[in-house]
């Protein structure tokens, strides 16, 4: 299987629910808009062992990594892979910048 790439304007979903209603809705939406792009690069899930890389650029301060990389394992569930349980290897960075946004690598290992 080939090496996915993906591109996603804004700020990533959490695994950590919000307390507050307003930012619960908006994580609602940012794992509706992760599931959606992913949609479009894997017509099947991968079955094989997975490496995931996160590149996200922010904004404002520094997130909380392991929150950002469980919310982006857990939405790609399903869709992407069957199972979180697949990824083997993770590797995340962040950076300072002008808007919100996130690449990501979905490949076999």
């Amino acid at each position: 299987m080939e090496i996915k790439k993906l591109h996603v304007k804004g700020i990533p979903p959490y695994k950590q629910t919000p307390a507050d209603r307003r930012e619960r809705e908006n994580q609602v939406i940012r794992t509706a808009t992760l599931r959606r792009e992913v949609e479009h690069k894997f017509p099947t899930t991968m079955k094989q062992s997975i490496r995931l890389t996160i590149t996200y650029r922010r904004q404002k301060s520094r997130s909380d990594a392991a929150n950002i990389i469980g919310g982006i394992a857990d939405a790609l569930n399903g869709i992407a892979y069957d199972d979180d349980k697949q990824i083997t290897e993770i590797h995340y960075q962040e950076t300072e910048g002008s808007l919100d946004e996130y690449h990501l690598i979905v490949e076999p290992v």
